[in-house]
């Protein structure tokens, strides 16, 4: 039993001889971890003000195309060009009050008669 104590005692020294070349590295520790953290923080940062910018730049396209849709939208369901295909479909036959295609555009309905429902 008397030499299991001796072995006992020795464990701390043992470790502190062990750890006492690794103190440099303990003491780097902290300034490593600031330093990585900050380089990935500035990546990071990089990373999604470009996925920013492309989002920003697909939504703007995205916008301009819908524009034109709406614009073909409006050209191409107008009455003016619906009559055009008919007279031409028909030849030149002169459109008759029952084949007439009349567009009507109603008004707007105002807030306050939806939010009074």
């Amino acid at each position: 039993m008397g030499t299991m104590t001796g072995k006992l005692k020795n464990i701390p020294k043992f470790f502190f001889d062990f750890i006492s070349p690794l103190k440099p590295f303990v003491l780097l520790i902290p300034f490593l971890l600031f330093f990585y953290s900050s380089v990935w923080q500035g990546l990071e940062k990089a990373r999604l003000t470009r996925q920013i910018h492309e989002r920003t730049s697909t939504k703007e396209e995205l916008k301009r195309k819908n524009d034109e849709l709406k614009i073909g939208i409006v050209s191409y369901t107008s009455a003016e060009r619906i009559e055009t295909l008919y007279r031409r479909t028909y030849q030149f036959l002169p459109i008759s009050l029952g084949n007439r295609t009349v567009t009507i555009e109603l008004p707007p309905i105002p807030d306050e008669v939806i939010t009074q429902k």
